[in-house]
């Protein structure tokens, strides 16, 4: 960052508007990497606090820590384009405040069957107050790109490769043939199922109550199984762990090893290769987990936007 000229504006960058977390890393900086919920709660200027057509948001950890005053980018489908302009500010937010962004932007989505209405939500400027401070931001989306191919982009790629992007809305079976996609089919089921499952099995030991899906997450997302300082949902986790593969992964994951035994390397990425004990479950049959697997295809898109704007030049 020490080289970034304070009076620089352009800014290549990566979207990732994930479902449950949001990945944005714009060149020169650390990535950012936050729950995708969005809160309209009175609050300080918190990072992630977005004043933006009259109206404040705050985007990210602190929306979640507000309690249960939030919309969830998993909540609806929609969300993902209604709420990306927001979101995108919101990651912002996080970043050292500037008077001026410039972002020259590939965004990734689960379906690019609605990358128009994307586009329209995201390109163009506003002045949003960052943070606490006034801010003029232009967006211009370079390329909107399957969710996923970020994570690919810049690799040497084996001749034949499967991929299965384990998201937390979404588990995406792909194939790549010389690096040319031959399949991208989306299955409707991802981390969230399994994080909705355990907060019901879980009342046993919670008193009777249904377990808080954020707080879950949270713990997950930590490679560990503390509920809080008193309950561990270890054995309703395995349990559910057991439950949510048969039921949703068992295709994605089949379909997987059938291609290696056809001569496909077999990759995996997204966040839930890090549930406990799956990664290892994955690279027992033969997976090969990508470095970062959370932030790989954020960093992809960063280095695809770089190579569109050094094209043109």
């Amino acid at each position: 960052m020490d080289n970034i000229h304070t009076n620089q504006k352009n800014f290549c960058a990566g979207f990732d508007n994930g479902y449950g977390s949001i990945k944005l890393l714009v060149d020169g900086f650390e990535v950012v990497r936050v729950p995708s919920y969005i809160s309209r709660e009175e609050m300080e200027d918190v990072p992630g606090r977005v004043v933006f057509n009259g109206t404040a948001y705050t985007v990210g950890e602190s929306a979640f820590r507000t309690g249960y005053h939030f919309d969830r980018n998993t909540d609806n489908n929609s969300n993902k384009v209604n709420n990306a302009l927001i979101t995108l500010l919101g990651a912002l937010a996080h970043l050292p405040h500037r008077k001026a962004w410039h972002l020259k932007l590939v965004v990734s989505l689960h379906d690019v069957a609605l990358a128009s209405d994307l586009k329209e939500v995201l390109n163009g400027q506003t002045k949003p107050i960052l943070a606490g401070k006034q801010s003029d931001v232009t967006v211009e989306v370079l390329r909107v790109v399957p969710e996923g191919m970020g994570a690919l982009f810049g690799r040497q790629l084996p001749q034949k490769l499967t991929v299965v992007d384990f998201g937390n809305g979404t588990t995406l079976y792909s194939r790549y043939n010389q690096g040319k996609r031959e399949v991208h089919t989306p299955y409707p089921a991802g981390v969230e199922v399994l994080i909705d499952d355990i907060s019901k099995k879980m009342k046993s030991i919670n008193g009777g109550k249904i377990g808080d899906v954020a707080k879950i997450r949270f713990c997950l997302e930590m490679g560990h199984t503390k509920y809080s300082r008193d309950i561990d949902i270890k054995d309703v986790y395995s349990a559910c762990l057991k439950d949510w593969y048969e039921k949703y992964l068992k295709k994605p994951v089949n379909l997987a090893l059938d291609a290696k035994h056809t001569g496909d390397e077999i990759w995996a990425i997204g966040g839930g290769c890090l549930l406990p004990g799956f990664k290892k479950l994955l690279e027992k049959n033969g997976f090969k987990i990508l470095d970062n697997p959370v932030e790989a295809n954020a960093s992809g898109l960063l280095e695809m936007a770089k190579a569109i704007v050094k094209k043109h030049q």
